[in-house]
């Protein structure tokens, strides 16, 4: 008879030994969501931060821009006009 309540009250004591442990299991889980949460807020806000830097990267980096602000400083282009002084023969006869 004494088998029986010892195995009884071993299954009892593991039974609840392992439920304490699932509570705090489940804490340290519903804390770490939180921190997990502003991690993601943080992470989806410096992915858009570095979208609009990247896209000013590429207006400020295009020709256009660039061209724009070498006129303003005074850079012009530099147009030489382009003749040939006689034709040359596209083949000759032989």
């Amino acid at each position: 008879m004494r088998k029986p309540t010892l195995i009884i009250g071993t299954l009892l004591i593991l039974v609840i030994i392992l439920s304490v442990v699932r509570i705090f299991v489940s804490n340290r889980i519903a804390t770490s969501g939180t921190v997990l949460g502003k991690v993601q807020e943080q992470i989806s806000y410096y992915k858009l931060e570095n979208a609009v830097l990247s896209e000013r990267l590429y207006l400020e980096s295009s020709l256009t821009n660039i061209s724009s602000k070498a006129r303003e400083l005074g850079y012009t282009d530099k147009k030489t006009g382009f003749v040939l002084s006689g034709q040359l023969p596209v083949a000759l006869k032989q």
